[in-house]
């Protein structure tokens, strides 16, 4: 046992961990530990129940069944009104997660322990959507009486997870304790308490991490990996993931509304230097939107024709990109790159970039925000119209092993990081069928057909794929180390090395 586990949250303090807006690295890595899903994935990503099982029962009637025998840490049961309020709260336009619950006609209790699922048309997205924070299950009444302040440092949230909230500190830690009474006995919950801190910095991260003040962190920044790679406190790990670095075009005017600056774009960067000289060993150059470590095993051959083509249109060519910044419009206006200040990677990723730009007659302003300015300009518009910005660079993930997810959030009209008004009416009608499709070769066909479209306009840079880098303490053992851990009560498997 642990008495007490440390952990670094490198993305910084997270906005909030209300569940259907805790979107981002930070907020995951904390509600996974504290609220139960409806299902889980494992670290190999396998699908599996949780709080309940499930029947497809047709394409367009999917039945939970509440298996759990499972209590709020106030010790009131879960109920299947507990998970329709959950689910409609998700599914209410104001979440971040609405898009998984955008063919859902009805949710509602159909028994003392069945939620009947109706869609109006059929969704193979949705069963695996609900393994991550869309399908997290709160406590209704707990959540109607915080109101605004549910999620926050002041309210915390009330679910049935591993460990309970504790407190907040702003600016400082949350800090979490073991449910004892936790009902999924195969989380064997080691340690009694973990403190979440805040440090962004790298060279402090590292800092903390070699002399011992910090156990673990997930997501390190890969500027810290040659300080970590030789400590004799711990050691590094570089799991499988479905992460990916790339710049987002930040809105649909300004001098990248011009298409042909964005090719130039595509081919002035150099990603394989970047993934040599940054990530030391934790990426691979990356050419498409879609990362290949999220194409579904048994449909790789679909996916990987277009990848090789646009892999080769988007080499690294200064020349070729010189000639695509000349026959487009661009008349030297600075393009305004986001960047997270204290975040070395990606920073030192936009200073490659703005000199790569540069030599190809193509002026790059980097803006550094803050942490929590910076998570909110990955979400709110008028944040990103007030900064003037025209790039934002930054990490985004799959939660599931599905090409359909990713694309949805950002190709579809009114879609939440649709920031340009991407608007395909073939990519819309591919991508709408292709969620309804539950063969998997032509479910891919479609969603690969639609990748293609969008990409010749180009929005984003993709620019590397990326490995989960964790480290972990020497005196402790049993971490997840593939990202899905970003889907499991992570910090509920780690303990001492010797139990």
């Amino acid at each position: 046992m642990v008495d007490e586990l440390v952990w670094n949250l490198p993305t910084g303090e997270p906005p909030t961990i209300d569940p259907p807006n805790a979107a981002t690295y930070s907020g995951a890595g904390v509600v996974s530990n504290l609220c139960d899903a409806l299902v889980t994935i494992d670290e190999n990503y396998e699908l599996g129940p949780n709080l309940v099982s499930w029947d497809q029962v047709s394409p367009t009637t999917l039945v939970y069944t509440l298996e759990a025998d499972a209590t709020f840490w106030d010790g009131t049961p879960v109920t299947v009104d507990d998970i329709v309020y959950s689910l409609q709260r998700a599914a209410s336009p104001e979440s971040i997660v609405s898009f998984a619950f955008v063919n859902v006609s009805s949710i509602a209790a159909t028994s003392d322990t069945e939620v009947t699922i109706e869609f109006s048309q059929p969704d193979v997205m949705f069963n695996p959507t609900m393994a991550g924070f869309p399908g997290m299950v709160i406590q209704q009444k707990y959540a109607e009486e915080a109101g605004d302040a549910f999620g926050t440092s002041s309210a915390g949230v009330m679910c049935s997870g591993p460990y309970e909230f504790v407190s907040w500190t702003p600016g400082d830690s949350i800090v979490l304790k073991r449910n004892d009474n936790y009902w999924n006995k195969d989380v064997p919950l080691l340690a009694e308490n973990v403190t979440f801190q805040f440090i962004t910095d790298s060279s402090a991260a590292a800092q903390a991490l070699t002399t011992g003040e910090i156990d673990g962190s997930y997501q390190l920044d890969p500027a810290a990996i040659p300080a970590l790679e030789g400590s004799d406190e711990g050691r590094l790990f570089f799991g499988p993931s479905m992460e990916s670095v790339s710049m987002s075009i930040a809105r649909a005017d300004g001098p990248l509304a011009d298409i042909g600056l964005r090719e130039a774009l595509q081919r002035m960067v150099d990603r394989e230097g970047i993934a040599d000289v940054v990530f030391h060993g934790a990426a691979a150059p990356l050419y498409t939107t879609l990362s290949p470590n999220t194409w579904p095993a048994d449909v790789t051959a679909i996916y990987q024709e277009s990848y090789d083509r646009w892999t080769e249109e988007r080499s690294f060519d200064v020349d070729a990109a010189k000639e695509l910044v000349a026959a487009s419009d661009y008349d030297g206006t600075p393009i305004v790159l986001a960047t997270a200040a204290g975040d070395e990677t990606t920073n030192k990723i936009a200073q490659l970039v703005q000199q790569q730009a540069k030599d190809a007659g193509v002026t790059i302003e980097i803006k550094e925000l803050q942490p929590l300015e910076f998570a909110t300009v990955g979400y709110d518009k008028a944040t990103r119209d007030s900064l003037g910005l025209d790039l934002i660079i930054g990490s985004s993930f799959n939660m599931t092993r599905e090409p359909l997810e990713p694309l949805g959030f950002i190709l579809l009209p009114d879609a939440y990081y649709n920031y340009t008004g991407f608007d395909d009416p073939r990519v819309t009608e591919l991508l709408t069928g292709a969620r309804q499709n539950f063969d998997d070769q032509e479910r891919a066909e479609m969603t690969n057909e639609a990748a293609d479209i969008a990409e010749e306009s180009s929005p984003t840079i993709p620019l590397v794929s990326t490995s989960t880098v964790t480290f972990l303490n020497n005196a402790l053992g049993g971490a997840i180390t593939s990202f899905a851990y970003l889907s499991m009560p992570a910090m509920g498997y780690i303990g001492a090395l010797d139990e």
